[in-house]
């Protein structure tokens, strides 16, 4: 919840004041923290909770209400910084622990949610574009909801859809903020319930947001990337994400060479400038491999000249052509990483080029390589 929906308050007799009470979607935030407080104390009949659920009914006058507002959220932040001691049995029960995964030693599978507005979709794709270099699966490991098939469910409740996630997998927040971010009640409902959940966090600031602009209930513990800041700085940083997230998802395998190039190609983009950066001009493109021209010629074969990208529990992430299966990262991820190299390659090239993050089609420039 931000700051920033607080508004002059005329209290008469020349004295002014800020509120925010009046305010509808801080009415619907404070309403879900109560519901996720009540569920907490229902079961652990906590003290400190009864408090805060106390603290989130009281009435509000409009003279006071940045007071309040501030001793609310510190409650919330302690809520935080003890969660586990709040969900105890769900964990018992599931198997896992907040880091282990309790006395089965099984880990939480990780996953990203990438929390942003709608408005910057956009922006928002060139970042799962990113985290796709370092073979991270749309389906199996991100979630965003402005990707088909990856928002929350119609009528699902915000709080019980992440707390679900949040007790079966190791929750890693990517905050996308930008002025349109702080302007959306989902947005601002998604960051409170991350929030309280406790989950693991990177800030991405879009271009033209400052760090002044922070607000909220976001912790400064975080990463935070100014993406139009200075670029060394910015590509050390994004680095160091990347690094964090091999890590959170036993990664080990990726090329750097790749990274890079989706690195400093998401830097440009993302900053609107589509350029050829100077040091790439004169570069002769890379031969053509025969893994690309295999993967041109079955993609060429088929009426509709389409390649899918698709995943599922059992075969992970894989390429399918036609009703060819041609490469998937279970059981073999030494294939399926050949096949995905020379469709990135082909990507490079402009022999293919992708129309959603599903579906790719052959080019023009694709058909002469293979006639």
């Amino acid at each position: 919840m931000s700051q920033y929906m607080f508004h002059p308050f005329d209290g008469g007799m020349g004295t002014s004041f800020e509120r925010i009470s009046d305010v509808p979607e801080f009415q619907n935030w404070l309403q879900e923290i109560k519901l996720e407080l009540q569920g907490i104390y229902d079961r652990t009949h906590d003290t400190f909770v009864w408090e805060t659920i106390n603290l989130c009914g009281k009435r509000l006058d409009g003279f006071t209400e940045k007071k309040y507002f501030i001793e609310l959220v510190g409650k919330l932040q302690a809520i935080r910084k003890n969660i586990d001691k709040y969900y105890p049995d769900e964990e018992k029960e599931s198997g896992l622990s907040h880091s282990q995964g309790g006395a089965s030693g099984m880990k939480k599978k990780p996953l990203i949610f990438i929390s942003h507005s709608s408005k910057n979709k956009d922006q928002v794709a060139k970042i799962a574009d990113l985290l796709r270099s370092i073979n991270l699966s749309p389906r199996r490991d991100i979630f965003c909801s402005s990707l088909p098939g990856y928002g929350i469910p119609n009528g699902a409740n915000i709080f019980d859809f992440l707390r679900e996630r949040f007790l079966n997998y190791d929750l890693h927040i990517i905050f996308v903020h930008s002025p349109e971010y702080y302007e959306s009640p989902v947005s601002l409902n998604e960051m409170g319930a991350a929030w309280v959940l406790r989950a693991n966090a990177t800030s991405l600031l879009l271009p033209g947001f400052d760090f002044s602009g922070m607000k909220g209930v976001i912790g400064s513990d975080c990463i935070a990337i100014k993406l139009d800041g200075d670029r060394s700085e910015v590509k050390d940083r994004l680095n160091q994400l990347r690094r964090e997230l091999e890590s959170e998802f036993d990664i080990s395998d990726n090329e750097d060479i790749i990274w890079e190039e989706a690195r400093d190609k998401f830097i440009r983009e993302i900053n609107g400038d589509v350029s050829t950066p100077k040091e790439n001009v004169g570069i002769v493109s890379v031969s053509i491999t025969e893994e690309m021209k295999q993967l041109l010629k079955k993609v060429a074969a088929v009426p509709e000249g389409q390649i899918l990208i698709d995943s599922d529990l059992e075969s992970g992430t894989y390429i399918q052509i036609g009703s060819e299966v041609v490469a998937k990262e279970y059981p073999d991820r030494r294939e399926y990483a050949v096949w995905e190299e020379a469709l990135n390659a082909c990507l490079k090239e402009k022999y293919i080029e992708r129309k959603s993050e599903e579906i790719c089609v052959i080019t023009n420039a694709g058909y002469k390589v293979v006639e």
